[in-house]
């Protein structure tokens, strides 16, 4: 008899991993850090067209929505 798991396991992610590490004043230096890596890499990304300028901003907007997440988790349990 095959069974069937109902819900599918997820991975973490390695942001996720280290995230889930790190006490909640490390995590809010680390998003004011991606928040200015963002803004920068925009304005690069503006200046020249550059694709990995855009990238470094959507890797840092990632890391960032992982933080608000983490946090909202660990105040609201």
């Amino acid at each position: 008899m095959i069974k069937f798991k109902n819900k599918k396991e997820r991975e973490l992610s390695r942001i996720e991993k280290r995230v889930n590490m790190l006490p909640a004043g490390d995590l809010i230096a680390w998003a004011e850090q991606s928040m200015y890596t963002i803004g920068r890499s925009l304005a690069q990304w503006q200046r020249h067209d550059s694709a990995a300028a855009l990238e470094e901003a959507r890797i840092h907007a990632e890391v960032l929505h992982t933080i608000t997440e983490t946090l909202t988790r660990r105040t609201t349990k």
